[in-house]
């Protein structure tokens, strides 16, 4: 076969592949009906993990002051190992919410990673039989605790949801935020069709009874980052627990780097997860992989000669086709404006997957420290 029927037959069919999985977390967006609403009333614990957050912090604190929810309520903030003045403001506010409960990571920690090792420090001081998460960078909504109780039926043992910045300003900014929105998609579709690949930190909950019978982060602890994906897969893999996407509250958060410097980081941290991937979210990974390959081959090869390849080009419009479709239908109405840069994000993802996965594999990258 020569090189250029190589390059086209694995274009085409990793295409085939790409777009198979795009429409397949489309239809999971819209389909899939979740477990019906629960009106049970747990005692439930918020777990926060802070580290420098001194900025942050204050607005997160308010946030979660304002939860509506009618059961017992806890706040459990982690200072993890703050430099600044974080250990200071948690304090003074517990001191007139008495709600609010403030514990000093050690400084070892108990696993490779840090975050990991606060948020267990967290868990181990509170009571709840439901523990969410979000960061201290976040700003729940009022309702989010009762929203995300009410999803977890009796056969329910995670419930994820969505996060997403708040203001975005810099073109920077809004084509990271494009990004979430597909991470959003991913996680949310994927969720609907019953085979969850991706959740986020920032707005996640699961029952103590299943983070016991797992041992918590034991067999993670290992990892570094991935505190709620590779969660997530464990459970999965380990457990019967059923597992739900709560769509109907969304948790806002700080906006995404403004300095160039500061997104590769965060976007090398993202990437890294994928290089532990298992079954049939490897292999789905691999085809995405390849695709992108045999994509940007075909791109630089047009820019090269100078000439119009019409296959090359209709399977790389193809893919802003489908794409626009998938975050269409994910993003909420205050994101609509942020598609219109979803052709530089589609530009600039084609060296994120094939460079900064394999960077990121690898843990070349810095952790905040």
């Amino acid at each position: 076969m020569e090189l250029m029927d190589l390059q086209k037959s694995g274009l085409l069919l990793s295409g085939a592949i790409y777009v198979g999985s795009v429409l397949w977390l489309w239809r999971g967006l819209s389909g899939r009906p979740s477990p019906a609403l629960v009106s049970d009333q747990p005692s439930v614990s918020a777990i926060v993990a802070a580290r420098d957050e001194e900025e942050t912090l204050p607005h997160c604190l308010d946030a979660l002051a304002r939860q509506d929810y009618q059961g017992a309520f806890e706040v459990i903030v982690v200072d993890d190992r703050s430099r600044d003045r974080t250990w200071d403001i948690i304090a003074a506010k517990a001191e007139t919410w008495p709600a609010l409960k403030g514990v000093q990571a050690t400084p070892d920690g108990w696993f490779k990673c840090p975050k990991k090792s606060a948020l267990a420090e967290g868990i181990a001081a509170s009571t709840g039989e439901i523990l969410l998460f979000t960061d201290a960078d976040c700003r729940p909504p009022a309702d989010w605790v009762r929203s995300m109780v009410a999803h977890f039926a009796p056969e329910v043992g995670l419930v994820a949801g969505y996060a997403r910045p708040d203001p975005v300003s810099g073109v920077l900014a809004k084509v990271l935020a494009v990004d979430n929105i597909g991470v959003g998609a991913l996680g949310a579709g994927s969720f609907g069709m019953g085979h969850p690949l991706s959740c986020t930190g920032r707005n996640l909950g699961y029952r103590r009874q299943v983070y016991d019978e797992l041992d918590g982060f034991a067999q993670i602890g290992h990892l570094i980052g991935g505190d709620d994906v590779y969660f997530m897969r464990l459970l999965g893999a380990q457990s019967k627990w059923a597992m739900a996407f709560n769509r109907q509250t969304v948790v806002l958060s700080q906006q995404p780097p403004a300095k160039f410097a500061d997104a590769i980081q965060q976007k090398l941290r993202h990437a890294s997860k994928g290089g532990h991937y298992k079954g049939q979210a490897f292999y789905l990974a691999v085809g995405v992989y390849l695709f992108h390959g045999f994509l940007a081959w075909g791109l630089v090869q047009m820019l090269w000669t100078q000439s119009w390849n019409s296959w090359v080009a209709g399977v790389w419009f193809m893919r802003w086709a489908v794409d626009l479709l998938l975050l269409k239908r994910m993003a909420t109405p205050e994101e609509g404006a942020l598609l219109r840069y979803l052709p530089l994000a589609e530009v600039l993802y084609i060296p994120y997957v094939l460079i900064f996965t394999v960077v990121g594999r690898w843990g070349w990258f810095r952790w905040k420290t």
